[in-house]
């Protein structure tokens, strides 16, 4: 792979990676304390239910709320700890080589998926 490649997947991943940060930021913040650095922890909103019986209690609404954060949480995380690690592999010099058997990732894999881990080949459109 070329030095421009190398750009092309570097500017590509760092777009991708301002995206999950501003998408996590709308269901969770960063997580602080005793978690892992660079973990976010999954917003709860309390609607503030005027009708509970309990000052304290929380809304089916808000549980619902916070376990589709959650979710959706866990998922970005991921995805962004994904694209993370392919720019350090490009800064590394092992950027598009399967992590396990070292083989080539096809460049039109890479376009596809610039986080790509494996060398699988792309399945054509039916």
């Amino acid at each position: 792979m070329d030095q421009a490649q190398l750009e092309e997947f570097r500017v590509l991943l760092e777009r991708r990676i301002v995206e999950l940060k501003e998408e996590l930021g709308t269901v969770a913040k960063p997580d602080v304390g005793d978690h892992v650095p660079g973990e976010y922890a999954a917003k709860f909103e309390n609607f503030g239910d005027e009708n509970s019986l309990e000052p304290d209690s929380d809304s089916p609404d808000e549980v619902e709320n916070y376990e589709v954060n959650l979710a959706v949480t866990g998922d970005l995380e991921r995805e962004l700890h994904r694209h993370e690690a392919a720019l350090q592999r490009i800064a590394d010099g092992t950027y598009g080589k399967d992590l396990k058997t070292g083989a080539d990732i096809a460049v039109e894999r890479l376009r596809v998926n610039p986080a790509a881990e494996t060398a699988l080949p792309i399945k054509p459109s039916v």
